[in-house]
């Protein structure tokens, strides 16, 4: 098995590539220095139809709002020529054992469920939800990859057998995460995401209230764009904490090593997600993270050890933890500690021999 088809919305070159895309890039760009042949097929953006980058192939077809029906014969007319078909299940399915008879592999990042109404209108929300139902009816005897036990968890409440599927969390550059700079005094509350209304920034923004009963002089830095900016803008300042509350916008990579290195504290509210590789970029800068108790959160913070959860929407519960973090400097040390030694064991070079294994044992 030496040539390999990834199926996924996006490329890592695309404006609006995120988590999904790193993960695929960073994986297998690593497996086809191994002597594979990688081929990504993506939607079109701007004007390169293909292009070849670090060692990938890319192909871009259809638009994105149509790209699971555009693939279709563009798979079926070139299916001869890999030996393995690997199918993204992050957004809308594909559909592929429908009409491919070649080995495929489906990775899950996380399914969105319910939480798809918070994120965006109720007809395209409708949609993806009812592409998502159809999932454990046609993908029931697949083999999967999971990105972590909540997201193999939700497979298996699907109808498919646990032992047909395999967990390779994402990765992260070791050598390019750590404290670049001293903490901040006073202290920071940092976040960095998509601004999107499921990301639930607005959570912090209410709390940050209640918090500063405890920490007075603490401050929200959040980091990123996306459409619920302006609202959440409104909400600081409809909270009264607007002069505690600063907006970057989109920062540069190096800025978020920054960011990540004097917060005190990084603060992860999402409803929902696959794993939240922020976690783990925010340890090995040297920064804990406290986050919402929720699948794939759950996986990336290993609570009490690593890290802390709270309950959802629990505002009592999450300053309680917060002042707990921030005012023990011998227990956010210990914090520290651990979260450093267990984000270090993620280097994208194991992450991507684990997928390797994986792919050799079965394909």
């Amino acid at each position: 098995m030496k040539s390999i088809l990834i199926i996924n919305w996006r490329d890592i070159l695309n404006p609006e590539a995120g988590g999904a895309e790193t993960y695929y890039h960073e994986i297998f760009k690593r497996i086809a220095s191994h002597g594979y042949d990688v081929t990504v097929l993506a939607h079109r953006f701007g004007d390169k139809k293909e292009e070849m980058f670090e060692r990938i192939r890319i192909i871009r077809t259809g638009n994105k709002f149509l790209f699971n029906f555009s693939t279709i014969p563009w798979v079926f007319k070139n299916r001869k020529k890999f030996d393995l078909v690997i199918e993204d299940l992050n957004k809308l399915p594909f559909f592929t054992p429908l009409y491919l008879s070649r080995p495929r592999l489906h990775m899950v990042m996380h399914f969105f469920g319910r939480a798809i109404y918070r994120e965006t209108n109720f007809i395209f929300a409708s949609y993806v939800y009812l592409m998502e139902k159809l999932i454990p009816l046609i993908y029931r005897k697949e083999r999967f990859i999971a990105i972590s036990k909540s997201t193999k968890k939700e497979i298996v409440e699907g109808g498919v057998s646990g032992e047909k599927i395999h967990i390779v969390e994402p990765g992260i550059d070791t050598s390019y995460f750590y404290q670049s700079v001293p903490k901040s005094a006073p202290p920071v509350l940092a976040y960095v995401g998509r601004l999107m209304k499921y990301k639930n920034v607005q959570f912090l923004i209410r709390a940050l209230p209640v918090l500063k009963k405890s920490v007075p002089d603490v401050r929200l830095e959040v980091a990123g764009g996306g459409d619920y900016l302006d609202d959440l803008k409104k909400i600081a300042q409809d909270a009264g904490v607007a002069e505690s509350v600063t907006f970057l916008g989109r920062i540069s990579e190096e800025e978020k090593r920054d960011l990540l290195s004097r917060a005190t504290l990084f603060v992860n509210p999402s409803s929902k997600e696959g794993w939240g590789i922020n976690n783990i970029e925010a340890n090995l800068c040297g920064t804990v993270s406290l986050s919402s108790d929720v699948p794939g959160l759950r996986d990336s913070v290993q609570d009490g050890i690593t890290g802390l959860l709270y309950e959802p929407e629990n505002i009592d519960d999450y300053c309680r933890k917060a002042s707990s973090v921030l005012l023990d400097s011998a227990f956010r040390e210990k914090l520290q500690n651990n979260a450093m030694s267990w984000a270090k064991s993620l280097d994208w070079d194991i992450i991507a021999g684990r997928m390797e294994t994986i792919l050799k044992e079965n394909y």
